[in-house]
C-alpha cells in the first residue's frame, strides 16, 4: 500500500515563522496606530503644545536663557513619552478584560507573556513616537543649546523612562471597567505632570509633594543624563530608585489582579 505524503516546502511562510511576540506586538502597534482618538491627540497634542509655549509664548524668554529651552524641552518631551505609554495601555487592557478577550488569548496555544509584552513595547514605541517631533524641532532650532550626546542622553533615559508609565496603564487597566478607566488614568496621571513641576518651577510650598510624583524622579534623570545641574533637585541614584520602586508596585498590583480574573 502507497503512504502519499505531502512534500515539504524549502522555506515556511511567513506567518508560520513569525514569533507569536513579534506578531503580538505588530498586531498592538497596528491597532493604535489605526485609532484616531488615541493616535492624534497622542502624537500632535505634546508638539504643539511645545511648539506654542517654548517658541511662541515664551519664544524671547527661552532665546535669551537657554536653561529655560532646556526646561520647557524636557517637560514636553517627558510629557510626550509617558502620556503615550499610559494611554497606549491602560484603555486597551481594561476593555480586553471585561470582554472576556484575555481568558480567550490565555487559552490559545501562545506564550502567557506575549500579549503583556505587546502592550508594553506598544506604549514604549507610541511614546518614541510622540516624543520625535519635539526632538527634532529642538535639534533643528539649537533653542535649547544641547549638544547631540545631551541629546542622546536625555532620550535614552526618556524612553525608557515609559516603562514605569506602562506599569501605570497597566495597573489602571487591570482594576477598572473599560468606560471607567480612561478616567481613572486622567486622575492619576494629569495632576503628576503639574504638581511635579516638570512644566513650571514650584513655590517652595510645595517642594515637599513633588517626590510623591513619578513624573518628578523623570525629569531628574532626564537632567541629570544631559548634565543640567540648574533643575535638578535629587540624586540620579535616588530617582531611579524611586521609579523602579513604582514599577515594581504597578507591574506586581497588575499582574497579581489580572491573574485572578481576566
Amino acid at each position: 500500500m502507497t503512504t502519499l505524503t505531502r512534500p515539504t516546502p524549502a522555506f515556511a511562510p511567513a506567518h508560520r515563522t513569525t514569533s507569536p511576540y513579534t506578531a503580538e506586538i505588530r498586531l498592538e502597534l497596528i491597532r493604535l496606530l489605526r485609532a484616531p482618538a488615541f493616535a492624534l491627540p497622542m502624537f500632535v497634542l505634546p508638539v504643539a503644545l511645545y511648539l506654542l509655549f517654548a517658541f511662541a509664548v515664551a519664544g524671547e524668554m527661552t532665546a535669551k536663557d537657554p536653561d529655560a529651552a532646556r526646561f520647557m524641552f524636557a517637560g514636553f518631551s517627558l510629557m510626550a513619552v509617558t502620556m503615550a505609554a499610559v494611554f497606549a495601555t491602560c484603555p486597551s487592557i481594561a476593555m480586553e478584560r471585561e470582554l472576556g478577550l484575555l481568558t480567550l488569548k490565555r487559552a490559545q496555544p501562545a506564550p502567557p507573556g506575549a500579549w503583556l509584552t505587546a502592550k508594553i513595547v506598544a506604549g514604549v514605541v507610541t511614546g518614541v513616537i510622540a516624543y520625535l517631533p519635539i526632538l527634532v524641532v529642538t535639534a533643528v532650532s539649537g533653542q535649547a543649546g544641547l549638544s547631540a550626546g545631551q541629546l542622546a542622553a536625555m532620550s535614552v533615559v526618556l524612553i525608557t523612562g515609559a516603562i514605569p508609565f506602562c506599569a501605570l496603564g497597566l495597573m489602571v487597566g487591570a482594576l477598572a471597567s473599560g468606560s471607567a478607566a480612561p478616567a481613572y488614568a486622567h486622575l492619576l496621571y494629569l495632576p503628576g505632570l503639574y504638581l511635579s513641576g516638570v512644566f513650571f518651577p514650584l513655590p517652595k510650598s510645595m517642594y515637599f509633594q513633588a517626590p510623591f510624583w513619578p513624573q518628578f524622579h523623570l525629569n531628574q534623570l532626564v537632567f541629570a543624563a544631559g548634565g543640567v545641574e540648574k533643575f535638578r533637585w535629587i540624586a540620579p541614584e535616588m530617582a531611579f530608585a524611586m521609579l523602579f520602586g513604582f514599577t515594581v508596585l504597578c507591574s506586581g498590583i497588575a499582574l497579581y489582579r489580572l491573574k485572578r480574573r481576566g
